[in-house]
């Protein structure tokens, strides 16, 4: 199972059909929702659990005053939030897993700067014009600078999914220069994501926002 659902950064605060903050509601409570109701599927068949998050996480801060971004909304400040919890979240599900002999493998990965229409759909909504982060994106890409393509940025999460050598909370992206680009490789969890206190208190909240309740 890979959980890639996304939106990035619209420049005005939207909500989902349930009232959470469009990137948080999506990009991670839509993935908790998700695995907590096929949790019994993945548990007889043993299945891998793969998690997209970005190296966005790495400036990722959680306000828990102020998950849902509703006193101040900042596009990226809610993107990088929604994908720390992404990070925060399949390496608390390996844990819990582990613990309560789930028989589920869970692990992160994240594709560097890869060129998709992320970099349109998002920016554009709500704007009257449009964006020019998807025009900027394809050029650097043109020039081969820190861009790379679709084909290669699904390795990582394919490394991750996939290969016999990929572990259970193991992190997974490029290994090129800021891990914009490159082959898929183990990464060091960010620091911003190595608080198991925190990852607990986030499922937590998680599965309250989600409805769903994943047991022992």
């Amino acid at each position: 199972m890979v959980n890639n659902a996304g939106v990035m950064t619209p420049p005005t605060r939207h909500t989902t059909a349930d009232g959470l903050e469009l990137q948080f509601g999506t990009n991670h409570i839509g993935h908790v929702a998700l695995v907590g109701r096929l949790l019994p599927l993945l548990r007889a068949g043993r299945a891998r659990v793969t998690t997209l998050s970005s190296s966005a996480a790495r400036a990722g801060k959680i306000d828990w005053s102020d998950l849902q971004s509703e006193r101040r909304y900042s596009p990226i400040r809610a993107y990088n939030l929604s994908k720390l919890a992404n990070l925060l979240f399949g390496l608390e599900l390996d844990r819990r897993a582990r613990t309560g002999g789930w028989g589920i493998v869970s692990n992160v990965a994240h594709p560097g700067t890869t060129l998709t229409n992320l970099y349109s759909a998002g920016p554009n909504l709500g704007r009257r014009l449009p964006s020019p982060h998807q025009a900027i994106m394809a050029r650097l890409a043109r020039l081969g600078l820190f861009v790379q393509s679709v084909q290669r940025g699904v390795l990582p999460a394919l490394y991750a999914a996939t290969s016999p050598d990929s572990r259970g909370g193991g992190f997974y992206g490029p290994d090129g220069f800021g891990q914009f680009t490159g082959d898929p490789t183990e990464l060091a969890v960010y620091r911003s994501a190595r608080g198991e206190a925190d990852a607990a208190r986030l499922w937590a909240v998680s599965e309250r926002l989600a409805g769903v309740e994943f047991g022992g």
